[in-house]
């Protein structure tokens, strides 16, 4: 009789070990643990779209610092390649919505930013033009400031360490990656802090794939989608092979897109969500994370009441 029992569980403990095994393994591949359970998150991660750019200018180091503060769960940033070959925080190919760059440098149109150097774009003023476009949010210390440097946002990420802030980082183009990787690892950034790269171009991400550490999370960015099922799961069968989910914008959100990319153990990140109705249904849908350009407002709508910990990002694999 006791070897019997010793026999059942020892069959139950090896069914419990396989179980758990197929959780971590896809296609043969060991998958990267970037969380501290097994078990899902209830809440999205919160991603403050180039910083908490609702109330701040975008891409500046006081909207990092916002986002920061407004305890959102990553900071999501673009970067550009100047003329000289430095990463600097900007969304737009050119200078023109959000610099004085037409002011400064009249007969360089389109100003496009890689045809600046760095010490031309420090030049410019990367902040009055929010004043002019939001006066209730205006501030006098907005004005004169600087496009900031990637190594620039990492030192200001340095004066928190107390928090678990997350790095998002959305490469614009081809040719950064090595660079990218070298400064995220000189500044150790890959040990201290959750990575997430961002792309709407495959190659970028696949490049980086081979050159940072296994944890570093992979979402492809996506702005169409095709209508029929079996297209749908084919796209995200092939980007299953290298990235580890899926920043659509939010008007693809639906249940069969959700459902669609979790069978395929994609993460979901919609972006750029800021309709309280559109954001409840999305959780209600199951989506991962949601980019926004106003933390602290998502915060409340998603953790009302809650003593907020930053959690570390979930992966459904």
């Amino acid at each position: 009789m006791n070897n019997r029992i010793v026999f059942t569980s020892l069959c139950l403990l090896l069914f419990f070990a396989a179980s758990i095994s197929l959780v971590y393994i896809k296609s043969g591949s060991t998958v990267k643990q970037a969380m501290s359970t097994l078990v899902p998150f209830s809440d999205p991660v919160i991603i403050a779209h180039r910083g908490a750019s609702a109330r701040t200018p975008e891409h500046t180091l006081p909207a990092f610092r916002k986002a920061i503060e407004q305890q959102a769960d990553f900071v999501e940033f673009d970067l550009q390649m100047t003329k000289d070959g430095e990463l600097v925080a900007v969304h737009d190919s050119t200078l023109e919505r959000t610099t004085n760059v037409k002011e400064l440098y009249p007969d360089r149109s389109p100003w496009a930013v890689k045809n600046f150097t760095l010490e031309e774009i420090k030049k410019l003023d990367a902040g009055t033009w929010f004043n002019a476009a939001y006066p209730p949010l205006a501030d006098p210390e907005y004005q004169g400031l600087q496009i900031p440097t990637l190594q620039e946002i990492l030192n200001l990420i340095k004066e928190y360490p107390s928090t678990h802030i997350g790095i998002y980082i959305e490469t614009k183009g081809l040719g950064m990656e090595e660079q990218l990787a070298g400064i995220l690892q000189r500044n150790h950034v890959f040990e201290k802090r959750q990575v997430v790269l961002e792309s709407f171009i495959p190659e970028s991400l696949k490049k980086l794939k081979g050159i940072v550490p296994e944890e570093v999370v992979f979402i492809q960015l996506v702005d169409s989608a095709p209508a029929g099922e079996a297209e749908l799961n084919q796209q995200m069968e092939e980007i299953g092979t290298y990235a580890d989910g899926v920043g659509p914008s939010q008007e693809l959100i639906s249940k069969k897109y959700v459902q669609a990319a979790h069978r395929h153990h994609l993460l979901v990140h919609p972006y750029n969500v800021q309709n309280e109705s559109f954001i409840q249904q999305a959780i209600s849908l199951g989506v991962d994370g949601l980019f926004t350009d106003d933390p602290s407002h998502l915060y409340q709508l998603i953790k009302p009441g809650a003593e907020h910990g930053i959690s570390p990002l979930p992966l459904i694999r």
